[in-house]
């Protein structure tokens, strides 16, 4: 791996920088940037998604889990957490099976925050 590009799209556990790689066309700089974007909204996302659900608002549960989709989906953490979106998007799931999806996703979500602070740092 080069000096400037030390990670690939497989190099991390969750991640994966291949949409990322392919709607930058080789743009480093524009890849920093959505990176820094998932990195600073994902908390807040979280966050909200976590209020709305022990508040019992299921509706803003269902949109804050929709409004996540972009950020999970550009650095390629949909698949992993298909079913628990799903559930969430469909809210026909058990109270603690729901409870569970959110568990997940959080911590995927944190997770994947940690790798894409290391690539952030790997950037020249």
């Amino acid at each position: 791996m080069s000096a400037q590009t030390p990670y690939t799209s497989g190099s991390f556990q969750l991640i994966d920088l291949s949409y990322i790689e392919q709607l930058s066309n080789g743009d480093k700089a524009f890849e920093k940037e959505i990176v820094q974007i998932f990195v600073e909204q994902i908390p807040q996302d979280l966050a909200l998604l976590k209020e709305h659900f022990a508040a019992g608002d299921f509706n803003k549960v269902k949109q804050s889990a929709h409004y996540m989709l972009p950020s999970i989906s550009i650095l390629g953490l949909e698949t992993k957490l298909k079913v628990e979106l799903e559930a969430l998007e469909a809210l026909e799931s058990a109270y603690k099976v729901l409870k569970r999806h959110i568990e997940t996703i959080d911590n995927v979500c944190n997770t994947a925050r940690a790798e894409a602070i290391e690539l952030l740092h790997s950037y020249a």
